[in-house]
């Protein structure tokens, strides 16, 4: 009995953090539908909602560039308690002005704005949490991110329908309400049950050391290891084009679908293909060979713009949804579960941060381009051009030699990341050996 009960003590910091993974990932998507719908009723135009969800991509750059090394100096535990409670504020004041005094669309943006700041931070702590809280748990880290990723494919699952169920019934500006009481718990999760991560001797060096100083390690390490340098351009590539879904699908389900319900079942089908790979990655992702899983994942957005361009009857737009999200599921938690066996702890907050970073700075043109490029063509138009213009990046990724050799790292050699940054306190430059993996 006291074996078991030591177990489960030893998995509560682990399912505690799942529960804040979830808890922030159904937030942001039925704020995903909610905004932008929000932002299309009371403006009824597709730039000013390409402006909404680009504004949201440029805090983010900023917050992960440059707020790496904060994660690093202050905890992973209180980053992601901060960022948790200010985006539940932001969120809350959206609907609190527009049923009071009413909102204005540059109140709107200040409170996206607002939110967005924080978000980086907050994922990079959640990020940087799970090795220790998975290792602590006794769960393989591909598995333990598997589960991550499962959590947030069934948020877009279930979350966009429920969102454009509940717009129908109490209005877009009411959902953020929930999302606001998601953040909540989210906060209540991580403080009650998940300890912090103790830095190790050389944390607590570097944290002396200035601030310029360590964002050149941070810039160093990603610069100089390939395999992480690698995955970074081909995510940026992938959330390039995902941007674009942000504001086209919106446009997509309004002016063609005319139904916010039917426009959030486009993401709940994608989830529904998400969940169901990325359970099977759990379960087999250490058997299957990382490249094709990369490069399918990579695939599923082109295939996804094409197809909608088709403008096919809306069950097969569902089934095709659903096609794009069995080629996805997988991607995301093996990028992170390569990340993070490559990166020394102490450098976590920093890499997870330029991580984002690398993602939101993808995402702005992305969205802005979106935007204009709806209002200049049209929809269909539109997912042809990004669509077929995507097709030249995944050419790309087939041809990078540093996603050609994806093995996993010799269990003897593991901690190498870290030993090596622990033998100086300036850049933490990755041996030949890391650089070539």
């Amino acid at each position: 009995m006291s074996t078991a009960t030591a177990e489960h003590r030893e998995r509560a910091p682990f399912y505690a953090l799942l529960v804040s993974y979830a808890m922030v990932y159904f937030s942001l998507m039925l704020a995903m539908v909610a905004v932008p719908w929000f932002v299309l009723e009371t403006t009824g135009s597709a730039a000013r909602t390409g402006i909404v969800a680009a504004v949201q991509g440029v805090p983010m750059i900023f917050a992960g560039v440059f707020g790496g090394v904060i994660v690093d100096r202050i905890g992973f535990k209180r980053t992601a308690v901060i960022s948790d409670l200010v985006a539940g504020f932001a969120f809350g004041m959206i609907p609190l002005l527009h049923f009071t005094t009413g909102i204005t669309f540059w109140q709107l943006i200040f409170f996206v704005f607002l939110r967005a700041t924080f978000d980086t931070p907050g994922f990079t702590a959640r990020h940087s949490l799970m090795p220790d809280i998975a290792e602590r748990a006794g769960i393989p880290l591909e598995r333990a991110n598997s589960i991550g990723q499962t959590l947030l494919q069934t948020a877009i699952l279930l979350a966009p329908a429920m969102a454009g169920i509940l717009i129908g019934v109490i209005g877009s500006s009411a959902v953020l309400w929930i999302a606001t009481g998601m953040f909540l718990v989210s906060v209540t999760s991580v403080t009650l049950f998940i300890p912090a991560v103790r830095p190790s001797s050389q944390a607590a060096v570097q944290s002396q050391t200035r601030y310029l100083g360590q964002l050149k390690d941070g810039f160093s390490f990603v610069t100089g290891t390939k395999i992480i340098l690698a995955l970074f351009l081909t995510v940026m590539a992938v959330q390039f084009v995902r941007a674009n879904q942000m504001v086209i699908l919106p446009v997509y389900g309004h002016d063609l679908l005319g139904s916010a319900t039917a426009f959030g079942f486009l993401f709940a089908a994608m989830g529904a293909g998400g969940v169901l790979t990325a359970i099977g990655f759990g379960i087999w992702g250490h058997r299957l060979p990382r490249r094709p899983v990369i490069l399918i994942g990579a695939s599923s957005m082109a295939f996804m713009f094409l197809m909608l361009s088709a403008t096919p009857p809306y069950w097969l737009t569902l089934v095709g949804m659903f096609i794009a999200g069995l080629m996805n599921g997988p991607m995301i938690p093996l990028v992170f579960t390569m990340i993070q066996e490559n990166t020394p702890k102490d450098l976590r907050g920093r890499v997870f941060g330029l991580y984002d970073a690398t993602i939101f700075s993808a995402m702005v043109p992305g969205r802005l381009l979106a935007g204009y490029l709806v209002e200049w063509t049209s929809v269909v138009q539109a997912l042809l051009i990004v669509g077929g213009s995507y097709i030249f990046a995944v050419f790309g990724m087939m041809l990078n030699p540093n996603l050609r050799n994806l093995k996993r790292p010799d269990p003897a050699n593991q901690e190498q990341p870290e030993r090596e940054s622990e033998s100086t306190t300036s850049s933490p430059a990755p041996t030949t050996q890391q650089a070539g993996r």
